[in-house]
């Protein structure tokens, strides 16, 4: 699209908005993005001497478009604009999504409800030169909302002001269609130097657009040979630690107890399971009575405060193998710590040369990299590896038959937080059947992860390091596919 832009010629600048891609801080929610924009726009002018920012013109998608029908209310600068399907309404995203309990409280995000969208700011009198494009059979900006947005600023009766809908097409149908492609540079040129185009007759007029050869190479292959060699280095990494160094270690260490099942050491163990079990669901009503007072918050309360909260009361209650939570540390340290170690330098160096192969083909090719050495990512890496670690901590040691119990614990916390933070089901991603099955099956998956773990857990002699194995592919799609609200 910038290419046929430019082609055109107009001067383009492209935006990454915080909290995407490579831009630092979480997503402002529409509530500090038109503002970065102005200073954007500022900087333009002072340092691009071919850019005339008195007469810009704008083009966004989605969550962008929403940024934009705020940007030209609020500043005389843009003088034309095209918005596919924009997110003019967080009332109407929030009947399908609630985010606001979902996300709560962020650094940026104070108030939800304080933040004003294109329906609160935009109207008749500074708006003006506006295209919308909306998809028929778009799902996450409904038609109905884009089309009622066309109404608020009275689009109806002006000839400055069109909404294309487009049959058939969705959400990234919309912004992948060539024809919705031709309706922007129609648009664009009428207002900046073709004033033959007639645009209440747009149809007619994108017969005339021929857009520009433009073959850039699309091809995945690089990424693909990134994957493949990045999981024969793991692979060959693990043969050579585990032969040299993890076995030799593993094999001059005294015999580890498994259990005691003397009389004495079956009642420590009733009392661990006891005590970590009241510990878990102690610490969930206290997450649940926090964050109902503070920040109503799934992510941050369930996936973020209540892991670390766990985390540090769970090291502190021993196995039945040890006298105190002093001396397990200890024999871990003496012990585990050193197949830890190696394990984990595997995982380090893997990801690590994954990530800056995959990063140096993405930016050479003009795709997305995964801004993953960020202080940003930080709170990914608590989602993703908090719960897991949380759940190692409280298994460790139990034998196998209990650890069924994760099963039955994992559901029984989430509905406990939920009866302090209530969460509706989502309609955009499934409603009532979705959130039952959600809830019930996250138990189940970390069950498995474990079982998974401790299957590995053979070969390199340690389990703790194989959760960040396990998980950290998920914090590398989850940071690659979207955008950092929390």
């Amino acid at each position: 699209m910038i290419y046929q832009f430019v082609k055109t010629g107009f001067a383009v600048v492209s935006v990454e908005q915080r909290g995407h891609g490579e831009s630092g801080s979480p997503s402002g929610f529409l509530g500090k993005e038109p503002e970065d924009m102005m200073e954007i726009i500022d900087f333009i002018d002072l340092n691009y001497d071919f850019a005339n920012t008195t007469h810009m013109g704008l083009l966004g998608f989605s969550y962008g478009a929403g940024i934009g029908a705020i940007l030209q209310a609020i500043d005389q600068r843009i003088n034309t604009v095209v918005l596919y399907h924009p997110l003019t309404s967080l009332d109407s995203l929030m009947e399908r999504i609630p985010i606001q309990n979902l996300i709560g409280t962020t650094p940026t995000v104070t108030n939800l409800d304080n933040i004003q969208d294109a329906f609160d700011i935009a109207n008749v009198n500074n708006t003006k030169n506006l295209l919308l494009l909306q998809g028929a059979s778009d799902i996450i900006i409904l038609p109905e909302v884009t089309e009622n947005f066309y109404y608020h600023i009275n689009g109806n009766n002006r000839s400055d002001i069109a909404f294309k809908l487009r049959p058939g097409k969705g959400h990234e149908g919309n912004e992948n269609d060539i024809n919705s492609l031709k309706y922007s540079i129609v648009w664009f040129k009428y207002f900046y130097y073709d004033s033959s185009i007639n645009i209440s007759d747009l149809d007619n007029e994108i017969n005339a657009i021929t857009l520009f050869n433009f073959n850039y190479p699309k091809s995945n292959i690089s990424e693909i040979f990134i994957i493949i060699s990045s999981i024969f280095l793991f692979v060959g990494l693990s043969l050579l630690v585990i032969k040299f160094k993890i076995l030799p270690f593993w094999y001059k260490l005294p015999i580890k107890r498994i259990s005691d099942d003397s009389r004495e050491g079956k009642e420590k163990y009733k009392k661990m399971m006891i005590f970590r079990t009241i510990s878990y669901i102690g610490t969930i009503l206290i997450t649940g009575m926090i964050f109902s007072a503070f920040n109503r918050s799934l992510l941050y309360g369930y996936f973020i405060f209540f892991p670390v909260l766990t985390i540090i009361i769970m090291l502190f209650i021993p196995s039945e193998l040890h006298s105190n939570w002093k001396a397990e540390w200890r024999n871990w340290i003496k012990n585990d710590s050193v197949p830890f170690a190696y394990c984990f330098s595997i995982i380090i160096i893997t990801f690590h040369y994954f990530l800056i192969f995959y990063n140096l083909s993405a930016s050479l090719t003009l795709s997305f990299t995964i801004p993953i050495f960020s202080i940003a990512s930080l709170p990914y890496f608590m989602v993703g590896l908090g719960s897991v670690i949380m759940d190692y901590l409280f298994l460790r040691e139990i034998k196998g038959r209990h650890a069924l119990i994760l099963i039955f614990i994992r559901p029984i916390s989430i509905l406990i937080f939920l009866g302090f933070v209530p969460l509706p089901p989502f309609p955009i991603l499934g409603g009532v059947f979705t959130h039952i099955m959600f809830i019930i099956l996250t138990g189940v998956i970390i069950y498995y992860i474990r079982h998974l773990v401790l299957m590995l857990s053979k070969f390199y002699k340690n389990s703790f390091s194989l959760y960040f194995l396990v998980m950290v592919p998920f914090i590398i799609f989850y940071m690659r596919v979207f955008f950092r609200i929390i």
